[in-house]
């Protein structure tokens, strides 16, 4: 019985040329350093969007309140400061502001709306008026309105400067997220074009030398 012969080896051929990635240059550093400024645009856009819009939409320091029967007094310190009314469940016809000359004065609509759960308490702006001068002012809701709570807070310009809260919050979203793929997105492509653009280099340069020079 005879047994086929297993055929013969040939001689190896050459090993693939290979480039160790630690040898190209930029250094793999570099897609860190691009990595981080992207990330870091995004968390700080993240961070600020989130900061802003809390200070956007939080209740201001209330400068006096009262329940619904009562009267309370507090004092402005500044001249045309613009009052706005809050309430946990009243309507703005309930209260009256006594200005510190006698003369008294409703509030009438808020230029916009302005509502806030703070898990114990819900508040929604329904009033505003303006306090033309400095002095003791007396907050008076004499309605009948059971259980109600309100209280003045300075609300600046009103209307104005909730838009300019949306306005710092958008900036907040898109502005640092924009710079950091601005400046960070070209790192790594630059980075991974030049890493790759050396590699074939070296290996041109080694095929060279493997082969040796040419002969004529």
């Amino acid at each position: 019985m005879s047994f086929p012969h297993p055929p013969p080896h040939g001689r190896p051929g050459p090993a693939p040329i290979r480039v160790d990635p630690r040898e190209l240059r930029p250094g793999r550093s570099w897609y860190a350093v691009g990595a981080l400024v992207l990330v870091g645009g995004l968390v700080t856009a993240l961070v600020g969007f989130l900061v802003s819009v809390l200070s956007t939409v939080a209740l201001p320091e209330f400068e006096a309140r009262v329940s619904s029967g009562q009267e309370t007094v507090f004092t402005v310190t500044e001249t045309d400061t613009l009052l706005g009314l809050y309430s946990s469940g009243g309507d703005a016809d309930t209260c009256v502001l006594v200005r510190p000359d006698g003369t008294e004065s409703g509030f009438g609509l808020p230029g916009y709306s302005h509502d806030v759960d703070t898990g114990s308490e819900s508040w929604s702006l329904v009033g505003a008026q303006e306090a033309p001068g400095t002095g003791e002012y007396t907050l008076s809701c004499p309605g009948t309105s059971g259980g109600a709570e309100f209280a003045v807070a300075d609300v600046g310009d009103g209307g104005a400067e909730f838009v300019r809260g949306v306005a710092g919050t958008l900036l907040w979203a898109f502005v640092p997220s924009f710079l950091g793929l601005l400046l960070g997105l070209p790192v790594l492509i630059t980075t991974a074009v030049r890493r790759n653009r050396h590699r074939r280099r070296l290996l041109v340069e080694r095929r060279q030398g493997f082969h040796g020079p040419a002969t004529g």
